[in-house]
C-alpha cells in the first residue's frame, strides 16, 4: 500500500440570514406567460434579512502533515479499515469508540482528543449529542461552547498543540458524542 504524499482538509461555510414575512399571493408566473397558484391564502415564507441584504460565507484548504501519526487524527472510521491499521494501544486509550457511528463519548472532564505535541493547522468537532460541550485550546481553560448538533472548525496560524485540545461536556450529568478532525 502506497503512503500518502500530501493531504489537504477542504472546508466551506456559509450564512444565509433569514427574515419571514406573511404573504397572502402563492401565485407564480410559468415560462409559457400563465400563472399557478392560489391569491388569498396566507402563509409564512422566508427571504434573506433586508437589512443585511447579503449571504456570508468562505472556503479554504490547508496543507497537511501526509502522515498524521496515528488514526486518531479522525473520529471518522472507514468501512474498510482494518484493526492492524490501528496503532494505538485501544486497551490504553481514554476515550470511548462507538465504531459503528464514528463517534467519541465526552463526559465532565476536560480531555485530550488527540495526543502529541504536535501544532495543529486544521481543527473540526461537531457535537452531536443533546448537551453542551466546550472546547479548550490553550491551558485548559474552555474557549468555545458547542450546543448541541454545532460545529466549529477552525484553520490554525498558532502554536496550539495536540495535547492542549480538550472537551468536555459543558454542564449536566449527561454525556454527549463528538465527532472530529485534528490534523497537524
Amino acid at each position: 500500500m502506497g503512503v500518502p504524499n500530501d493531504r489537504r482538509v477542504i472546508f466551506e461555510t456559509s450564512v444565509v440570514p433569514q427574515e419571514t414575512y406573511a404573504t397572502t399571493d402563492t401565485t407564480v408566473t410559468l415560462e409559457e406567460g400563465m400563472t399557478a397558484g392560489r391569491t388569498g391564502a396566507s402563509y409564512t415564507d422566508y427571504r434573506i434579512d433586508t437589512t443585511i441584504g447579503k449571504k456570508f460565507g468562505g472556503k479554504g484548504s490547508v496543507d497537511v502533515t501526509s502522515d498524521q501519526g496515528t488514526e486518531l487524527w479522525t473520529s471518522m472510521v472507514s468501512s474498510r479499515q482494518t484493526w492492524d491499521t490501528f496503532d494505538e494501544n485501544w486497551d490504553a486509550c481514554s476515550h470511548t469508540w462507538n465504531l459503528e457511528s464514528a463517534t467519541v463519548s465526552v463526559d465532565d472532564s476536560l480531555s485530550v482528543i488527540r495526543t502529541g505535541t504536535d501544532v495543529i493547522k486544521f481543527l473540526y468537532i461537531k457535537n452531536l449529542g443533546t448537551e453542551e460541550c466546550q472546547l479548550a485550546l490553550v491551558g485548559g481553560e474552555p474557549d468555545i461552547l458547542i450546543p448541541a448538533g454545532a460545529a466549529v472548525s477552525i484553520r490554525t496560524a498558532s502554536t496550539v498543540t495536540a495535547d492542549e485540545v480538550k472537551v468536555a461536556v459543558a454542564s449536566g450529568e449527561d454525556d454527549t458524542t463528538i465527532e472530529y478532525v485534528i490534523a497537524i
